[in-house]
């Protein structure tokens, strides 16, 4: 059996560097297969000489791999996926499809993508939100692509399209979390008051007391409120002719205990609300608009979106804000009031009941996005240390957080 792999140059061609090579005996045609790769410099051809070399040395198959297209692999993964993706999941592996096919062309053999390739690809990407075409991606965005190509590209090793994924070659690192503005009772009680009208005080409330995520919030409907304990269900539910369906996120449904403050606006509300909607924090047109969106996008055979209910929410929150009076120190959208309701519980509860209360899938989300220390926590320290220094002992400043054992302490022993 041959096995040289050799390098030619052939002027005749626009790529006159040629690699060839045999690859296994070919009983059909009674001889080896042959296979040649042309590039336009020495230099690369060379290198992907070596690296041929080093792969056959190490028992790599010499045969070629069949030839898959960039869209026809997207495709078929695309289409072996989507049982198990949620509609918001399904999208975001679409935009990424939609960057990769745009940079390396729909007709691109993915065996001929490289890490080098990978690498260039993920330093090329623009943004292409409405208004920011061209500008530059966040951290978050960039490496947000970058671990949906590299989920997408495994799948190609792993169905036999390819040896080796070039997105492995990629460093991954975590994006730096930015400052955000806990949102204290004072300034939410300041910012109730600032809000024009009882819905608004109540979407406030929930968002604050509740730590439901904005799309959660405005596909709650009454149905979702247990009065008579205090609680609010948030869970998956199946589309009907006249509501859309609404998916929680990360397939957890969670029961969240609602304090009197907001159970007591909710009663307000409901003797106040428009008849007819189904939906705790839609007004007529608003439920109207959101009807007839969803019967559009299931004729189409579109899938529905959480985010269809919400519309021009963070305008009419930060001209509330401004009017209460608050000055943010760090980042304040309404999604700050969920983490706000975390930061409080996690100051008082331990970190696996906040998981749950959140709605997190792994613990870890919930350590890391809340542990932020304010103004408070650094007086504390600062108290701790000087008791420290004036008792000469033990300092009697406690932890606020609950652990097991001081739940277990408060109830006489009993876990």
């Amino acid at each position: 059996m041959v096995t040289k792999i050799g390098l030619y140059r052939d002027p005749r061609k626009k790529k006159p560097w040629v690699v060839r090579w045999f690859g296994e005996y070919d009983p059909a045609a009674g001889k080896q297969r042959r296979y040649s790769k042309s590039f336009r410099l020495k230099a690369e051809a060379e290198e992907f000489q070596a690296a041929k070399g080093q792969e056959i040395s190490q028992g790599t198959p010499r045969d070629r791999m069949p030839k898959v297209t960039l869209s026809s692999f997207c495709r078929d993964w695309l289409n072996a996926r989507k049982p198990d993706l949620r509609p918001a999941s399904y999208e975001l592996y679409l935009y990424a499809i939609k960057r990769l096919e745009a940079y390396f062309g729909k007709e691109t053999c993915v065996q001929d993508i490289t890490p080098k390739d990978a690498v260039v690809f993920v330093s090329k990407q623009k943004s292409l939100a409405k208004g920011h075409e061209g500008e530059s991606l966040s951290d978050w965005s960039r490496e947000q692509i970058k671990r949906y190509c590299k989920l997408i590209f495994d799948a190609a090793v792993k169905w036999g399209l390819m040896r080796t994924n070039p997105f492995d070659a990629l460093s991954f690192k975590k994006p730096a979390t930015k400052r955000w503005h806990r949102v204290t009772p004072a300034e939410y009680h300041a910012l109730s008051e600032a809000a024009p009208t009882l819905r608004w005080k109540v979407l406030y409330a929930l968002a604050y007391t509740s730590g439901a995520r904005i799309g959660e919030l405005f596909s709650l409907t009454w149905n979702d409120i247990d009065f008579e304990s205090g609680k609010l269900i948030i869970s998956s539910r199946d589309g009907t002719a006249t509501m859309p369906p609404f998916h929680v996120k990360d397939h957890e449904a969670r029961s969240i205990p609602l304090p009197t403050h907001t159970i007591d606006l909710l009663t307000q509300w409901q003797a106040k609300a428009p008849e007819g909607v189904p939906h705790i924090l839609l007004d007529r047109e608003r439920y109207d608009h959101v009807r007839r969106k969803w019967q559009e996008l299931k004729k189409a055979g579109k899938p529905w979106l959480n985010r269809y209910t919400v519309n021009n929410v963070l305008r009419d929150f930060k001209s509330h804000c401004k009017r209460s009076g608050i000055k943010p120190v760090g980042k304040l959208t309404i999604h700050t009031l969920r983490k706000s309701a975390g930061q409080n519980w996690a100051d008082h509860l331990p970190m696996n009941v906040v998981k749950e209360l959140m709605g997190h899938s792994k613990a870890e989300t919930t350590l890391e996005y809340y542990n932020q220390v304010d103004k408070d926590h650094e007086q504390k320290a600062a108290r701790v240390i000087q008791k420290l220094l004036e008792g000469g002992g033990e300092s009697k400043e406690t932890d606020a957080r609950l652990t097991p054992e001081a739940v277990s302490r408060q109830n006489g022993g009993v876990k």
